[in-house]
This record gives C-alpha cells, structure tokens and sequence, in this order.
C-alpha cells in the first residue's frame, strides 16, 4: 500500500460498496450525508468505497435528486423505453468511445451490480423511516456471490423484515454482522481486515 498517492480503485486494499436508501431515506438528503462522512474514515484504512451519490453523476451526467426528478418524470408521461434506458445506465453501467488525438478508446462506467460484485464487502446504513428499494437487489446480490454485508442501524434489529435479516446475517457464508454505530464498524473492520489507520 502507498499511503504517498491517493485511495483509488487501482491503488487499494480492500474495496467496499456503500449501500442504502437513496431514494427515500428518513434524513431527506438523497443518502448524502452518512457517505460523505465515513469515505475519508475508510480511505484512511486503504479501503475503496463506490459512493452511489457521487457515482452516478458520472453515470448519467445528474445529481441524485435531479435524477429522481427525471425518472418521476418518465414514469409520469409512461416513457418506460427512456426509463429502461436511464435505469439501465445504474444498474448495468454504460460504454461510450473516447476520442482523443485520433485514438479511440472504449470506456465501461461501472453499474450497481458492478460495485456488488468487485467489492470485498458492502456497508448498508439504514435508519428507522429509510425506505430501501435498489439496497434490497444489492443485498441479494451480495448474498448470491457470497460477500459479506455490515449494517449499521440504531433501528432494533427486531423492526427490519425477516427475509432482509436472513440475507443480511447469510451473507458472504454467514459473515453478515450488524452495528448500532459507525465507530463499532470501523473497530470491526480493523480488527478483521488487519488494518492500519493512516493519521
């Protein structure tokens, strides 16, 4: 690990996916504020993290809200072949040509099954009033390919429904754990992953 460059996707330890309500979360800021919080906490300890919000302004070229905003409009107007076109583009990612100097170069913008799949494990947030809708594809996903999920919640653990749970504890062969705080996650993923934290 080089601790002189930046924490990128080539230049990582380990590389995680920031799952949660975007859509609909309790704190009405479009999933925003908990990500930004605990990026530079896990760039610290060598980890890569795929922030959705972030994301997927360079997936479509749009804020999360103006997104939302652009596929109520579809939704509304039953332009489902646009809405399968723009979902498509989150989900699968997208490819374009790069023209630069005459040199043409593809380029793939990673989708969300992307993120599930290349990370090591996912770290879902969800507060009591979030109300999951992509998170429940990407836990399955995570499920199916055997990596493990942390949830951190302050919500009891007895409020979450059954099937989420199973999938959630299940994950990455019953690696799955759930934390009340940030703090208890972060003392986990050390501990686990034998990391050191850069001051």
């Amino acid at each position: 690990m080089d601790w002189n460059k930046p924490i990128t996707i080539d230049n990582k330890l380990f590389v995680t996916y920031m799952i949660g309500s975007m859509e609909a979360p309790a704190d009405n800021d479009g999933g925003v504020a908990w990500r930004q919080y605990l990026t530079p906490l896990l760039n610290s300890r060598g980890i890569y993290a795929f922030n959705p919000t972030a994301e997927e302004i360079k997936k479509i070229g749009l804020p999360t809200e103006e997104f939302l905003s652009k596929l109520s409009e579809l939704v509304d107007a039953q332009d489902y072949n646009e809405f399968l076109v723009q979902m498509g583009k989150i989900w699968k990612g997208h490819t374009y040509t790069k023209v630069e100097n005459n040199q043409y170069e593809m380029v793939h913008i990673l989708g969300d099954v992307n993120y599930v799949e290349y990370s090591n494990f996912l770290i879902w947030h969800h507060k009591d009033g979030d109300k999951p809708g992509g998170t429940i594809a990407e836990l399955i996903i995570a499920w199916t390919r055997g990596i493990p999920v942390y949830l951190v919640t302050e919500m009891p653990i007895t409020k979450l429904n059954k099937s989420l749970l199973f999938f959630l504890l299940d994950s990455g062969h019953s690696q799955g754990r759930v934390f009340k705080t940030f703090k208890g996650l972060l003392q986990f993923l050390d501990k686990k992953y034998k990391l050191e934290v850069r001051k």
